[in-house]
């Protein structure tokens, strides 16, 4: 039970189980916990105790506060307020922070101790973790493909063993994700499903959706697996105008085995308004029901419940809220089932989460999904939806948590992690990072990001029961053979190339960029990280994609010709097979692949296509061999160019990742692939390779070849995708014997990364990870410092408070005495000198009492002493005005009875009538409960004393910790010192008469092309093309 990790706010956990930890963890009974709904807690108690605010938390973030921001999975944020031209700003306290996100840790830490410390509870919570996540057996499909019979598939179509177990796993469970290794063939197996599946009338009506370029290219091979089949093919053209309702007629109309549909052409058949409002409904039913059922209660925790409940609202409105046709809804189609080819592109599903890097404000395209499955659902059950993909996690381990929402929130929803933060409280684990606010001047912002998933397995498990993973490891193709390096590993080979001096004097810019940006010398929209990463990308690739002129050395696209040409010239006479007859082609020649994301064909304008064709052509390959696949604009232009290159006319296509990545099947001649640049995610270089390396390639080995310059923004991009693409692994081998994995990051560098990237010295890198070392450590220490201070005071002040309870309790006791009874009809009271047995009477005295000394008007700006009021219980009462914020009340208090007294708002005070009267005689005749409570805070006052005593002089914990760090520090100074001193002679002589003259025409030139690069910023906008959306963070691994 240990291996299980207990972490605040996991649902397993129950909110009684979380009170008694903090009960017992800070001494205080009062504390109250309650779970209102999913990803929702609230946490009170005192705040001001020593446990609260030394021990376990901050003056500023008390233990609680800390608990509740921990288990809702909120950042630990101290913010100072304060006033710039007559508006309010906050600004992060790095210290105050520091120290919060300190005790949180021991917090959270703690907490995973004391949950499986005593037997009893740890059985408990042991049954309720295993029922919820380990009760999950999963089936293994493997073989149950084999006794298939799959009448009507072609003669001379054979299914692989692992497309029958595909097949077999679509007919069995309710929903499936086919996530197959590129070119496993996933096609096949979506067509024999779905043909299974109306077969045995499991479905009546399926859709296939699919990108779309690739309508044209999945009903032919649909027709080659099914000759007989009947299907529908519509794209977003036979959609358009009244053709729209023809389609629907005819979709609904016959009995097809199949309807593929493109997937604007899906998107452009909406659901009917009142299926919209019951998805929306059914989204918002929980916290509705949440809403009603707390209002009344605590005014924090519905206001909250309404404040989510209302952006909710608007966020379903705008992405529901389009033009539509009357009577043309999806409903009206007939369609039962849903199969989605390349799901992946449907990942941006609108997410809520407390998380702000894990929320997902959500796509059209990914709602129109939801809401039809959900329909789908509502009407015929669980089995709605197969969805294939090779790479559904194409950036983050949360796209899990997505992928499952889609196919089988029921596991989600059982297993009570539905809401993104509970699923993330129990698998995941999530840092807050300080790092230099682009404000500068010392002023901080965080970065919070996931580090780490836990209780691993049990996350695959789930994942598993709907995952059909395939890997090339599990499928071992026909697929060719990488070619042997010379160190003889059959691993892509990366060719890296020196800098010239155009490039290391832009990228020396860069590093002056970037620190601008951290001093906030230009604002946001001008520049920033994200920029500084994108045009880093460019000049990698050529200085002249960011306003450079032609570099007087050789350039990365010089590389890549030269290789490429070579590699034509060995191959350019080889013998294939013709792709239609079989037979030996009358064309030889091999076809390789160029990719690159950056500087695609624009007319009138530099790019790099245009670059490498015309080196090609100068070396001597014919121009007609050379094709780029933005030539194609059509889905029929499209096939005519991949049948051309299969047919030996192409030695070259070049092409980008979004338009020559998925359903580009030109394999049969590919014997090289070349990568001009990185892309962003591991799924695109997986879509790239999985260009050459398939089946169907008649070469038995062939190249893929990475460029990478040195001392570039290229290397680093390659080290975050391969360190990315090996997490992903991770995941899809389904690796249940892991305990914890470390998440991925984004892409884009910081400024430290930038700063050290353009100088070339890694030193710089390890100055800024030792510099943030010793800070957060100074801060730590500061803290602790403070919180000597203040311990200090508070044995001062509790020491003080000692004599004045011994004074109370004397005084209490000694009242004691005086009390006299005024319970039923022995009530008496005096007001204003006359005496009154009637309460209500008594009420009205006292406002008019109230009236005569002008209660009403009573200055806000002062106290004052209204006199006596009169006498209940044996005691005076004296009556008194206290302000605060412009607010006055009035204080009703029994003479000589320390703590006795009722405090009313000065506009209520006249009209208090028996409600007073009734407080004023609870706190006489309450004097006995009034006397143990005092003696009680005496006692608890004292265990304060003894608590801080033991606490006070307490060594700074991390004392080795700093000094180690900052040892560390030191050396790493002096080594830059020694450096920049070896280095100086050769700077100097470096503008010397005689120096070389690229170099400094380079150095002279860079401010003019810096200034022309954010001149051109959105001109060259165009010259990429479309990559996944990304943020700029601060914590990368060191470059």
């Amino acid at each position: 039970m240990e291996q299980i990790q207990a972490r605040l706010g996991a649902v397993w956990v129950d909110a009684e189980t979380h009170q008694q930890f903090l009960q017992e963890l800070l001494r205080d009974r009062s504390i109250r916990v309650e779970n209102p709904m999913p990803g929702m807690w609230e946490v009170r108690g005192n705040r001001q105790t020593l446990r609260a605010t030394s021990e376990w938390g901050t003056v500023r973030r008390p233990a609680t506060m800390l608990t509740q921001a921990l288990m809702e999975q909120k950042p630990i944020t101290v913010f100072d307020e304060y006033e710039a031209m007559g508006t309010k700003k906050r600004v992060v306290n790095a210290l105050e922070t520091t120290a919060a996100q300190e005790k949180a840790d021991q917090l959270q830490e703690r907490f995973g101790e004391w949950v499986w410390e005593n037997p009893e509870r740890a059985e408990r919570l042991t049954d309720e973790y295993n029922r919820r996540f380990n009760s999950i057996a999963l089936r293994d499909y493997s073989h149950e493909g084999d006794y298939l019979t799959l009448p009507g598939v072609a003669l001379n179509f054979v299914p692989r063993p692992h497309q029958r177990a595909a097949v077999a796993r679509m007919l069995s469970e309710p929903a499936v994700g086919l996530f197959h290794q590129v070119g496993a063939g996933k096609t096949a197996e979506m067509v024999m499903g779905t043909m299974e599946l109306g077969r045995m009338g499991l479905v009546t009506k399926p859709v296939v959706v699919v990108p779309n370029h690739m309508l044209e290219q999945f009903a032919r091979e649909w027709l080659q697996i099914y000759p007989q089949a009947r299907i529908l093919a519509s794209s977003s053209d036979d959609l358009a105008g009244d053709k729209r309702r023809l389609f629907v007629a005819r979709a609904a109309a016959n009995d097809w085995d199949a309807i593929i549909m493109t997937r604007t052409a899906f998107q452009r058949i909406p659901l009917s308004p009142v299926a919209e409002a019951g998805y929306i409904s059914r989204e918002l039913d929980t916290l509705r029901a949440v809403f009603e059922e707390a209002t009344g209660e605590d005014a924090m925790s519905v206001k909250r419940i309404e404040k989510k409940l209302l952006s909710l609202e608007q966020t379903y409105k705008e992405l529901t809220d389009k033009p539509r046709d009357a009577g043309i809804t999806f409903e009206s189609t007939g369609i039962d089932y849903v199969v989605v080819d390349e799901m992946h592109d449907y990942k941006n599903l609108a997410t809520e989460s407390s998380i702000q890097d894990a929320r997902i404000a959500g796509a059209g395209r990914a709602t129109d999904l939801h809401m039809k499955l959900e329909y789908l659902r509502s009407q015929h059950g669980d089995r709605v939806v197969t969805v294939a993909t090779a790479t559904p996690l194409a950036n983050s381990i949360t796209e899990a948590y997505v992928m499952q929402r889609y196919l089988r929130p029921d596991l989600l929803e059982n297993a009570g992690i539905g809401h993104f933060d509970a699923w993330a409280a129990t698998f995941g684990q999530t840092v807050t990072e300080m790092e230099m606010a682009p404000t500068g001047g010392g002023n901080f912002r965080l970065k919070t990001r996931f580090a780490k998933f836990q209780n691993v397995p049990e996350m695959l498990r789930m994942w598993h029961v709907f995952a059909d993973v395939k890997t090339a490891e599990d499928l071992k193709l026909p697929t060719p053979l990488l070619r042997e390096r010379s160190d003889g590993q059959r691993v892509p080979e990366n060719l890296v190339l020196q800098p010239g001096p155009e490039l290391e004097a832009y990228i020396a810019d860069i590093g002056e960029r970037a620190e601008r940006v951290a001093n906030k010398s230009v604002r946001p929209e001008e520049d920033n990280m994200l920029k500084i990463s994108t045009d880093g990308r460019k000049a990698a690739l050529d200085v002249r994609m960011v306003g450079g002129d032609r570099p007087n050395g050789p350039t990365k696209i010089d590389a890549v010709a030269h290789q490429v040409l070579r590699i034509w010239n060995e191959t350019k006479d080889l013998t294939y097979l013709d792709d239609v007859t079989k037979e030996p082609s009358p064309t030889p020649g091999a076809l390789q692949l160029v990719f690159s994301d950056l500087g695609t064909p624009k007319p009138d304008r530099w790019n790099a296509y245009d670059e490498l064709r015309l080196k090609l052509v100068d070396s001597g390959m014919p121009a007609e061999a050379i094709r780029y696949i933005h030539e194609a604009k059509t889905d029929p232009d499209k096939a005519r160019l991949f049948a051309a290159a299969r047919a030996g006319h192409v030695a070259v296509l070049v092409g980008s990742t979004a338009k020559m990545g998925v359903g580009t099947n030109v394999q049969a001649r590919a014997i090289a692939l070349h990568h001009m640049d990185c892309p962003w995610r591991p799924a695109d270089i997986e879509q790239r390779d999985g260009r050459i390396v398939r089946q169907g390639n008649q070469n038995a080995e062939v190249g893929l070849y990475r460029y990478v310059v040195e001392r570039s923004f290229d290397s680093y991009m390659w080290q975050t995708v391969e360190r990315k693409a090996k997490f992903i692994s991770q995941i899809m081998r389904g690796r249940l014997d892991m305990r914890e994995i470390e998440d991925i990051g984004d892409v884009a560098l910081g400024a430290a990364e930038t700063k050290a990237l353009s100088s070339g010295n890694p030193l710089l890198m390890e100055q800024s990870v030792v510099n943030n070392d010793v800070s957060r450590l100074q801060r730590l220490e500061r803290a602790w410092q403070r919180n000597q201070t203040n311990l200090a005071s508070m044995r001062v002040n509790a020491s003080s408070q000692v004599g004045v309870l011994d004074r109370d309790i004397d005084l209490l006791t000694a009242a004691l005495t005086r009390v006299v009874d005024t319970s039923d009809d022995r009530f008496r009271m005096m007001v204003a000198g006359r005496q009154y047995d009637k309460r209500a009477d008594a009420g009205v005295a006292m406002g008019e009492w109230a009236a005569r000394n002008g209660v009403r008007y009573l200055p806000t700006n002062a106290d004052r002493k209204l006199g006596e009021l009169g006498q209940v219980g044996g005691f005076p009462i004296d009556v008194a005005s206290r302000t605060s914020l412009g607010q006055v009340h009035i204080v009703a208090e029994l003479r000589g009875v320390p703590g006795a007294s009722v405090t009313v708002p000065r506009n209520q005070f006249a009209e208090a009538g028996v409600g007073l009267v009734r407080q004023l005689e609870n706190r006489a005749s309450s004097l006995p409960k009034l006397i143990t409570e005092t003696q009680q805070k005496r006692v608890d006052t004292e265990t304060t004393i003894t608590e801080v005593d033991a606490r006070v002089g307490d060594p700074f914990k991390h004392g080795d910790e700093l000094r180690e760090a900052q040892e560390r520090q030191a050396r790493v100074v002096a080594g830059l010192a020694a450096m920049a001193s070896e280095q100086k002679p050769a700077a100097e002589t470096t503008d010397a008469p005689g120096a070389d003259g690229a170099a400094v025409a380079a150095r002279d030139r860079v401010k003019e092309l810096a200034a022309r690069t954010r001149a051109r910023a959105d001109e060259h906008h165009g010259d990429v093309d479309p990559a996944p959306s990304v943020r700029p963070i601060s914590h990368q691994p060191r470059v």
